[in-house]
């Protein structure tokens, strides 16, 4: 129950850490998408006035008015806000306007708000006009025609251009709304990912905690069996002071056994400690395989002799192979090791070790009981053991092949195992060199 509470609490903190990343992601490419669009509008706008502005000043228009003449004046309706498209107004140096007629006596009621300023010459800005029942807004653009201007209406004066932009904002404020409902529906469809995603991240964090904690449990197990065997015959012994060595061969081969027994264990713990950390790296470098493989061969004759079992060797390899020699040593151990602790007296132990081109093949067989088809899917988890094959009186301890199989992972390999007919284990690696 705890454990799916703190589960569900982790759960929580990657949801809203993510839904908040989602709502930051989706705020700022609104903000960067209306920014880029407002200045688009507002771009084309002041292209306009600025294009205006050089027509005048060039005086290529015929007279001071773009616009309609006053028999023909702009069409003004008071109960729509883009009434207005373009209008010139013409102030002298005082402020009047001196195109009133020309702008017609409904554009001049509204337009006639506009004051003088000198000191927004040639600086496009933005004018809100009100009415009684409605307000308009403009883009304008003053500027000081030069008194030399060839149309007198214009020479020595200034000339405000107005650009009505209410169109235009009204299509700002659409988009905005549409942006708008588009991020909120697209941040309710975060809500679902970020559940998926908190989800889908917990499972590996989990999986890690519960194999961290399995290590924990088995590794603690481990070790205290062979210490506690220690800490009795240790505590026997003391209870024989005066008793010679000779007399008590027992309990001093069996600390010893358990010793040597303890430090490959905190060995191999060590390893796949540092293998699980990263710290240990392989570092390949060039081997002559023939006499490597050999000399690591060559100390279990003489094992499995003692033993009175088998071991048959056939390193058929030749040039040189680019891999961590320490490490693959320590590979050869584990499962010569492993093959000899599982053969019966009398049986047999084969070595195979081959190359093909750049592939390196290694067998290693015994005639021992074999190993299950289900304990085969198993069989290189940590600190697993099979009823028949794997237990604590041979001296296992289910870490020996969680190495080996690290040690070819190392090596970009594979390793595999089989029955070995009528009876046995093979166990087959493939390292490309």
């Amino acid at each position: 129950m705890k454990e799916k509470v703190l589960e569900h609490k982790q759960q929580l903190k990657f949801f809203i850490k993510e839904l908040i990343g989602f709502a930051i992601l989706f705020a700022l490419l609104g903000f960067i998408v209306y920014f880029f669009f407002q200045n688009s509008i507002y771009s084309n706008i002041d292209a306009g006035l600025y294009s205006q502005k050089h027509r005048i000043e060039r005086n290529v228009n015929q007279g001071p008015l773009s616009v309609q003449p006053q028999d023909h004046p702009i069409p003004f309706n008071p109960n729509h806000n883009a009434a207005f498209q373009t209008n010139i107004i013409v102030f002298n140096k005082d402020g009047k306007i001196l195109n009133k007629n020309m702008l017609g006596q409904r554009s001049y009621s509204l337009l006639n708000k506009i004051t003088l300023s000198k000191h927004s010459i040639n600086d496009a800005q933005d004018v809100t006009l009100k009415a009684s029942d409605f307000t308009t807004h403009f883009r304008s653009l003053l500027i000081k025609v030069d008194k030399y201007n060839a149309n007198p209406d214009y020479a020595g004066n200034y000339v405000l251009i107005l650009q009505n932009v209410d169109a235009d904002l009204l299509a700002l404020h659409s988009f905005v709304e549409a942006l708008i409902i588009t991020l909120i529906f697209f941040w309710i469809i975060a809500i679902f990912i970020a559940y998926y995603l908190s989800k889908s991240s917990m499972k590996p964090v989990m999986k890690a905690w519960h194999k961290q904690k399995e290590f924990s449990s088995n590794a603690a197990h481990e070790l205290r069996t062979p210490l506690t065997v220690i800490q009795n015959q240790m505590e026997f012994l003391l209870t024989k002071p005066n008793a010679k060595v000779i007399d008590q061969i027992k309990p001093i081969s069996t600390t010893l056994e358990e010793s040597k027994h303890l430090k490959i264990l905190t060995q191999r713990l060590l390893t796949l400690a540092r293998s699980d950390s990263n710290i240990i790296q392989s570092k390949k470098q060039s081997v002559e395989l023939k006499p490597f493989f050999e000399h690591i061969v060559q100390p279990f004759f003489e094992i499995t002799n003692s033993q009175e079992k088998i071991l048959l060797s056939d390193i058929n390899v030749n040039g040189n192979g680019s891999l961590d020699g320490d490490l693959i040593k320590q590979l050869m151990v584990i499962l010569m090791d492993n093959a000899i602790k599982y053969t019966p007296i009398g049986g047999s132990i084969n070595i195979k070790v081959t190359n093909n081109h750049n592939n390196l093949k290694i067998s290693v067989s015994d005639t021992g009981s074999g190993i299950s088809d289900f304990d085969k899917k198993h069989i290189f988890e940590r600190f697993y053991r099979t009823d028949k094959s794997r237990n604590s009186k041979t001296g296992g301890n289910g870490l020996g092949l969680s190495i080996a199989q690290w040690i070819v992972n190392q090596h970009h390999g594979k390793i595999l195992v089989r029955d070995n007919h009528p009876t046995g284990t093979v166990f087959v690696v493939s390292i490309s060199i």
